[in-house]
């Protein structure tokens, strides 16, 4: 009996290991394509930004209108001096949305014309395996 139960407790323990190992690669690689996503603003390329959103958003905003909002948006917010990831997780289930691969990762950000300025993006691993933003957030105070 004292062997099924360590058994069981070695599978158990392997399972959970695995599971935490998959879990940060998803987190890694989804970091990298939000950071690639947030320089491409940065650097004024959001045709390049825009290709690495969900179809989902693509649906609600043709390309033309995104890259208009986020030029206006880029224009108040200034340059960007700092960026520091405060958070970043992974989810397997939200509310509202499909079950998949989630992973949350938050901003705490310094731009030339903003203070108290936080960034929230959403990723989720479409059906090609390959990570989208599915959310962009964001709030801040005007330095005025």
């Amino acid at each position: 009996m004292k062997k099924l139960i360590l058994i069981l407790i070695s599978v158990i323990s392997m399972y959970s290991a695995t599971a935490q190992k998959y879990t940060d690669t998803y987190i890694k690689d989804a970091s990298a394509v939000a950071v690639s996503w947030l320089n491409d603003i940065n650097n004024n390329q959001y045709e390049n930004a825009y290709n690495l959103l969900s179809k989902e958003v693509k649906a609600m905003y043709p390309q033309e209108t995104w890259v208009n909002l986020m030029t206006e948006l880029m224009i108040e917010f200034c340059d960007l001096e700092n960026r520091k990831v405060t958070e970043k997780y992974f989810q397997s289930e939200i509310e509202g949305m499909e079950d998949g691969f989630y992973v949350f990762i938050n901003y705490a950000v310094t731009y030339t014309n903003t203070k108290n300025h936080a960034e929230h993006i959403l990723l989720k691993q479409n059906d090609k395996a390959k990570w989208e933003i599915v959310d962009y957030n964001f709030e801040f105070k005007n330095k005025e």
